[in-house]
């Protein structure tokens, strides 16, 4: 599971660093490094990336890959654990359930302890993308600092209304595809190969990245709050100012992005696992 979650970073760390420096953009009007300003507006067709590459070169768009693959690796690695051992201990110990139920539960269960670890790394990693500071310094403000900490336990709060239906919705669209292509004999498509799984999770990721659009957007301004003299701002605070200055569409900012993201991470993801699990575990 860690080894899956570490395969698909370089593939889709450009996409979220420039997300994240959009909605930077949206809030501040300008970039926290660089020494150069733009205007809001231009974070539309994807002109934030392409001055990130002009004035910092394309490593730029890579900063953070170091805390992203930390943030990503054990996180992922207990979701995918945790979620096969409740899966079986549900389907074993209550075979009457719905499987999709029993995909829906374990998924969330994994989630849910997978974003213990996750919640620290990504507030390093967001300091790291967008506040101008080294992955060392981000990790000492927000491991060893009062201020970090008691941010970081914010946002760890609200990456529960993120993570548990995503990592929910998301394994459970992957399995319930599979099990229904596999079901259904007038359907020609082998859902077992790399490709085809790679397919579906990419799909499964879409789906979750578009339902909790509204948490992440949520989450990443609690976490750049921090670098911005905001330290004490909740989640209850940063819904409420969203909706006032930009209505009901203020949760949905960087949402072709987001599922931009994580469609391919998704489909990385779960088909790079189930083809290890099938290495690994052929029956």
């Amino acid at each position: 599971g860690g080894g899956t979650a570490v395969a698909e970073q370089p593939q889709v760390l450009p996409v979220e660093g420039g997300k994240k420096h959009e909605k930077q953009v949206e809030e501040h009007g300008e970039l926290a490094e660089g020494g150069y300003v733009i205007p809001a507006h231009a974070k539309e067709g994807g002109v934030v990336g392409q001055l990130m590459v002009a004035v910092e070169g394309v490593s730029s768009l890579y900063k953070g890959v170091g805390p992203n693959i930390l943030k990503e690796g054990p996180s992922s690695a207990l979701y995918l654990g945790i979620y096969e051992s409740v899966k079986v201990a549900l389907l074993s110990n209550y075979p009457r359930l719905d499987p999709l139920l029993v995909y829906l539960l374990a998924g969330g269960v994994g989630e849910l302890i997978g974003s213990v670890f996750r919640s620290p790394n990504e507030a390093i990693k967001t300091r790291v993308q967008v506040g101008g500071v080294t992955a060392g310094d981000a990790a000492k403000t927000v491991l060893f600092s009062e201020e970090g900490r008691s941010t970081t336990f914010r946002a760890w709060k609200a990456t529960l209304w993120r993570d548990i239906p995503m990592g929910a919705v998301q394994i459970a669209i992957f399995e319930g595809i599979k099990t229904y292509i596999i079901e259904s004999p007038n359907i020609n498509f082998d859902v077992t190969t790399l490709q085809g799984e790679a397919l579906i999770g990419a799909f499964a990721g879409i789906v979750g990245a578009f339902i909790t659009t509204a948490p992440d957007i949520v989450i990443t301004r609690i976490n750049v709050a921090s670098n911005t003299g905001s330290a004490n701002v909740t989640a209850t605070d940063v819904a409420h100012e969203i909706y006032q200055e930009e209505g009901i569409m203020g949760f949905s900012t960087g949402i072709v992005e987001r599922c931009l993201y994580w469609g391919p991470a998704i489909g990385i993801f779960l088909s790079c696992y189930c083809s290890i699990r099938q290495a690994f575990l052929p029956h």
